[in-house]
């Protein structure tokens, strides 16, 4: 039966290069074992806070699919095939709230 090693948040590695405050679950950078640190298909779970006006220099990705959730204040994402969008902070949403105005009592 494989082993299960759980990681918290806290635990995560953390580098700080000024213009990005990256906390990383799975190594993304250097000499490192993908097959004994990547989980599955999923090799890459970083939290990133990136400095407004700042951002990662062109790069590839080979295979590789980024999934990205903005909080807050937007990002602008240019890819080397030419593709390039803003992604704005999303949030979903479930269930009902009565809406305040409408509650009796």
């Amino acid at each position: 039966m494989p082993t299960v090693a759980v990681q918290r948040a806290a635990d995560r590695a953390h580098q700080n290069y000024g213009w990005l405050d990256s906390r990383q679950s799975f190594p993304f950078a250097g000499n490192f074992d993908l097959a004994a640190n990547a989980h599955g298909l999923l090799v890459v779970n970083n939290e990133d806070v990136v400095d407004v006006g700042s951002g990662f220099d062109m790069h590839q990705h080979r295979d590789a699919e980024i999934v990205t959730w903005v909080l807050s204040g937007s990002l602008v994402h240019q890819d080397s095939e030419g593709h390039s969008g803003v992604v704005l902070p999303q949030a979903l949403r479930a269930g009902r709230c009565p809406h305040p105005d409408s509650r009796s009592g």
